[in-house]
């Protein structure tokens, strides 16, 4: 009985031994023939440390090829050491270092137009690059025979050889491939993708030159849509006689509601007023790409407002959308309007679109007969507008708009009881994010309406003020005919999901009925959330004009919830 446990306890000693001894670390140090050759090795950077020898001998390999990619064409590896069961050694005698390439390039018509896409002009058949530079030059012409739709195109440089000892030579090959077309496109997972979308905004179509730099241009451009997601890059089938595109897409529920509530002190009874806020957008629930948006607007001084608009991009599968806009607006008992809006827009680029519409409004002066104001009267209004949008959008749930610009210009009559007026208009509103690096950013924003007419009504100005414009003033307060308003954030993030901004705004108006001119400033701070019901954002800031001193009843405690389902 004792021989078999002896055996055991020797065989448990042997693997014990034995996985140690395949666990222990190998160490790797390449050293040249000088100190300066040395540092030229450590500057290509290389693992020092394996776990068995077949992979550090494939790094001595590895650094060898890299130093004759940079001209070192002599160098010979003269000595490989062992100093004990874990270091290694290898002397590397590097040799002299060519470092100019001189390339005679092969009688080819599209050889040469690759070269001078990349402004390098031959001078008698030749060119002249640094050696270390060269598999870099050769990847630079693949990728232009790819954007030419030529991927299989490659570049050759052959018959290397020594011209002095710091100049070799040799003679630059392409071998041609046919142009390639994208010949089909297959969406995978989200089947029912509005075409529209796919065609004409990220522009996905057959019959193009496959270029696989625009393809994935292509695919973000689709991912950035609020509803649609990409879940890899898309993949190519190369045939003989055709080119497949596959896109990864899934659909992304982006229907929105965002909602507010404001707090202030009611300036005649100093008790705390609530203001109310809606805004509820419906994206591509028909896989259309089509847009409802509700917008509910009320507060304390009884003001409503309600807003509904419809947007039906790429109708008939084609460059051309179509957009409908119904707004209703009362103030207390002093008037309310109804205007309904159509207009028609193309699609230019990816981010820019154009249009043109035509708008009726009707306002009624809803005061008692025995009050007289004749600033505010029964009128119609009748205008074709024209307009133009771009928009940079982005993936980031946080800030979803990176850059916008959206310009509307509006001609037309307005009819009333007192006169007939030719009035034009103008509205623009822009804004965008600067990044300063991964945690910092600065928004900025501006709004500027302009009204040109002969005389003007109370109830046909422009109405600002709010978490939307204009930041710790009522919603709406202000009537102006001329009013410009700047938006502005320094935006800190904590976290993916939490972010802290300060408040400046400035504005200024112009109200003719009034006889009046005032800048308006506005400071506090904010913060936004990302939680499981959506992006939940509050805002203190306080308004003043520039007559006025700091009073601490004008500030405005505004919270916003953005709830995506």
């Amino acid at each position: 009985m004792r021989l078999p446990y002896l055996l055991f306890i020797l065989l448990n000693i042997y693997t014990t031994f034995s996985g140690l001894s395949q666990s222990t670390n190998l160490y790797l140090e390449i050293k040249g023939s000088s100190t300066l050759q040395t540092e030229v090795i450590d500057s290509l950077g290389y693992q020092k440390t394996f776990s068995e020898y077949n992979a550090l001998t494939a790094t001595i390999d590895s650094i060898k090829k890299k130093l004759s990619d940079v001209g070192y064409v002599d160098l010979t590896e003269t000595e490989r050491l062992q100093l004990n069961d874990s270091l290694y050694i290898s002397k590397l005698d590097l040799g002299s270092h060519y470092k100019k390439l001189s390339l005679l390039i092969a009688q080819n018509k599209n050889l040469t137009a690759y070269l001078e896409s990349l402004g390098t002009v031959p001078k008698k058949d030749t060119i002249v690059i640094e050696t270390a530079f060269a598999k870099a030059f050769l990847e630079s012409l693949s990728a232009k025979a790819s954007e030419n739709g030529k991927p299989f195109t490659s570049f050759q440089i052959q018959n290397i050889q020594k011209t002095d000892n710091y100049t070799l030579s040799g003679l630059l090959k392409i071998t041609e491939d046919t142009t390639r077309y994208i010949n089909k496109i297959v969406i995978q997972d989200y089947k029912e993708i509005p075409q529209g979308f796919l065609k004409y905004y990220a522009g996905f179509k057959t019959g193009i030159p496959f270029n696989q730099n625009e393809l994935l241009s292509k695919s973000e451009a689709l991912n950035n849509l609020p509803f649609i997601t990409i879940k890899k890059n898309p993949e190519i089938l190369f045939t003989n006689d055709s080119t497949t595109v596959y896109v990864y897409a899934s659909r992304k529920p982006n229907n929105r509601f965002d909602g507010f509530i404001g707090f202030a002190t009611d300036e005649e009874t100093n008790r705390l007023r609530l203001d109310g806020y809606l805004d509820l957008i419906l994206t591509n629930n028909l896989n259309y790409g089509e847009q409802l948006t509700l917008n509910y607007k009320s507060d304390g001084d009884d003001q409503q407002q309600l807003n509904v608009k419809a947007t039906l991009p790429y109708i008939f599968k084609s460059p051309l959308g179509l957009e409908l806009q119904l707004a209703l607006f009362r103030r207390d008992s002093t008037f309310s309007e109804t205007s309904q809006q159509a207009s028609v827009f193309y699609q230019l680029t990816q981010r820019a679109k154009v249009g043109i519409g035509y708008k009726n409004k009707r306002s009624d002066d809803l005061q008692d007969d025995i009050i007289t104001d004749n600033t505010v009267l029964d009128y119609t209004q009748n205008r074709i507008s024209g307009n133009f949008n771009y928009s940079i959008l982005s993936d980031d749930i946080l800030f979803p708009q990176k850059t916008f610009f959206n310009l509307l210009v509006e001609a037309g009559n307005r009819s009333s009881e007192s006169a007939d007026e030719r009035q034009f208009s103008l509205d623009a509103n822009a804004g965008h994010i600067l990044k300063l690096n991964a945690n910092n950013q600065i928004y900025l924003g501006n709004r500027t309406q302009v009204l040109f007419s002969d005389s003007f009504l109370t109830n046909e100005l422009f109405r600002f003020g709010g978490i939307i414009s204009i930041r710790g003033f009522d919603e709406n307060s202000i009537f102006a005919n001329l009013q410009s308003t700047l938006n502005t954030e320094y935006r800190y993030l904590l976290s993916p999901s939490l972010y802290v901004h300060s408040i400046i705004d400035a504005g200024y108006f112009e109200n003719d009925l009034l006889n009046q001119r005032s800048r308006l400033f506005s400071f506090g701070f904010g913060a936004g959330l990302l939680t499981k019901s959506g992006v939940f954002k509050i805002n203190i800031a306080n308004g003043r004009n520039e007559d006025q001193e700091f009073l601490f009843a004008n500030t405005r405690i505004h919270l916003r919830l953005e709830a995506r389902f």
